[in-house]
């Protein structure tokens, strides 16, 4: 007894010095990452954080933890959103759901995120093959039409087999200006012949369960995609993405190896996308920080981007109407589209209270922050307390990094945050 009370004696000093030293665990109280960390103050997730590590190394984008600013007994886990350090980005503002940074207040410019990099911040939408809840908002229909459940008779072995739409290029652009009428007013259903969302992209998400917030649920959202991946070759592939005010549309041959854009059916802007012949390739495209982007196989050297022009923009319109945003694909030529993976994402979606200021008080926004300090923002923005309400926070309340989720057992994976 007296050798294993040494022995526990001994692990307990280690296991307490690896926590000051190495790392520490820290259970996610609240759903405000939600979803890249699930939170619950029962059955939250269960984060290893890095404590070896230096807040110094951190910058914009990275999820922290930090001293809770009102517990001196509680930790907050949030990401970065602006760094008093960047003398040309201390400055922080939203405005539809994204970030506006600037070195004053005068001269704030829209954060514009690089879209590979920026695959780490997707949020998910809607997926298949998945859960009921995650398959729910998608028309996947082989005939187009809409079905609000997985496909009878696929699942995640059987590729789904999308017909060509049998129509020439010519009458695929006039089917992009006649749908501009129907989508000013309520919408128009999705075209036969195609698959993709059925309602408007919102600012919910898909937990790692499968199920669907309710978080965001009456925020429409521009800035969202598809990524889906291709089980056979194809002659053209038609991407589109509808908003209230346009029609947005790729055309990709592969064999030729170009790549055009069209807007309301009209080409706007073309490229040369030469690749290696294959079987299937990887599709992502959407719109992101005020740019289309259109990527091949996930590399920079067969990636489309377009940024929005200002004749482009349209006249802005109340918002409890949103830009009902819709996505849908389909393929043109002889072969099928057949598609193994069909993923809808958004980008992380950040607000404020709209609230200019109080009577005798200045507006706190835009907001600058001091050398030294961090403003952290919660990912899921409609459930989060944060550097909205506490403002900024000194850079020196870092505790670490979260480097994995060690628990509850189905959750357990690695983070890249």
């Amino acid at each position: 007894m007296r050798d294993a009370a040494i022995v526990a004696v001994i692990a307990l000093l280690v296991f307490q010095s690896l926590r000051r030293v190495v790392g520490d665990y820290y259970r996610v109280p609240s759903g405000s990452m939600e979803p890249f960390l699930h939170g619950d103050e029962r059955v939250g997730d269960v984060v290893f954080v890095d404590t070896w590590s230096s807040g110094a190394e951190c910058g914009r984008g990275d999820v922290v933890v930090v001293q809770h600013p009102n517990d001196p007994d509680g930790q907050l886990v949030k990401r970065i959103a602006c760094s008093g350090n960047d003398p040309g980005a201390n400055w922080i503002d939203f405005s539809d759901g994204d970030v506006f940074l600037g070195s004053s207040a005068q001269r704030l410019t829209r954060e514009i995120k690089d879209p590979i990099a920026a695959r780490r911040l997707r949020v998910a939408w809607a997926n298949w093959p998945g859960s009921p809840a995650a398959v729910a908002p998608l028309a996947l229909g082989p005939d187009g039409t809409a079905r609000r459940s997985a496909v009878p008779g696929t699942t995640a072995e059987e590729p789904l087999a999308v017909p060509p739409l049998g129509i020439e290029v010519e009458a695929l652009q006039q089917l992009c200006r006649r749908r501009a009428p129907a989508r000013r007013r309520n919408g128009s259903p999705i075209p036969r012949g195609f698959v993709g969302t059925t309602e408007p992209v919102d600012a919910r998400y898909l937990d790692r369960r499968g199920a669907r917030s309710r978080d965001g649920e009456s925020v429409q959202v521009y800035d969202c995609g598809i990524d889906l991946a291709l089980a056979a070759a194809v002659d053209t592939v038609v991407l589109v993405l509808e908003t209230r005010h346009e029609t947005m549309t790729w055309l990709w041959q592969p064999a030729a190896g170009r790549i055009a854009l069209w807007r309301n059916g009209d080409e706007v802007e073309s490229a040369e996308l030469r690749l290696r012949p294959a079987a299937g390739h990887r599709l992502e495209f959407g719109r992101l920080d005020d740019r289309y982007f259109f990527l091949v196989d996930g590399g920079a050297d067969a990636a489309f981007l377009v940024p929005r022009r200002a004749e482009w923009r349209a006249r802005r319109e109340p918002l409890p109407r949103g830009p009902r945003t819709r996505l849908f694909v389909a393929a043109l030529g002889q072969r099928p589209l057949v598609i193994s993976r069909f993923h809808v994402f958004r980008d992380i979606y950040y607000f404020r209270d709209r609230i200019t200021g109080i009577p005798g008080r200045s507006s706190r926004w835009p907001m600058h922050i001091d050398p030294g300090h961090w403003l952290l923002l919660g990912d899921n923005a409609f459930d989060s307390h944060d550097g909205r309400q506490f403002g900024q926070l000194p850079a020196s309340d870092y505790l670490g990094r979260p480097w994995a989720v060690l628990g509850p057992w189905p959750h357990h994976r690695w983070l890249e945050p």
